[in-house]
């Protein structure tokens, strides 16, 4: 379920933890493409995932094990166009830390212009488990 809290920001709830928010950018996924197929365009939209998998460790990327099986497979149908980047921070943190944070998430996922976007996030990250996921940012000095 979403909530507007009284700061204006977005809550979701992500397995047992409460995270607000923080960013969300929808961006057209084949952009600045002049020609291609559908397989070609999964193939470098799965390449540049394991890119910024690789660059940023607490990036979960929904149906990720459909896009692979996708591009292995070979399918001929486009994928939807829009690109979605979501930015979640809870002040839950982890039980062994001593020093003062937070944690945060970010997540991809794709989806069609009809789609609400934060609908969409709330049922992605609803089964989430925010502990393995996110990664902990503590204060700075």
């Amino acid at each position: 379920m979403i909530q507007m809290r009284h700061d204006g920001l977005r809550s979701y709830q992500v397995g047992p933890v409460q995270a607000e928010l923080r960013a969300l950018t929808v961006s057209d996924d084949r952009e600045g493409m002049l020609e291609g197929t559908p397989h070609l365009h999964r193939r470098f939209r799965l390449m540049g995932i394991e890119k910024a998998m690789a660059a940023t460790p607490h990036l979960y990327v929904h149906d990720l094990d459909k896009l692979r099986a996708d591009a292995e497979g070979r399918v001929e149908e486009w994928l939807p166009r829009e690109a979605v980047h979501a930015r979640l921070t809870s002040w839950w943190k982890p039980e062994n830390s001593a020093e003062l944070g937070h944690t945060e998430l970010s997540v991809m996922w794709f989806q069609t212009a009809a789609q609400d976007p934060f609908a969409h996030l709330a049922t992605i990250v609803r089964p989430l488990d925010w502990a393995s996921l996110a990664r902990f940012i503590p204060f700075e000095d």
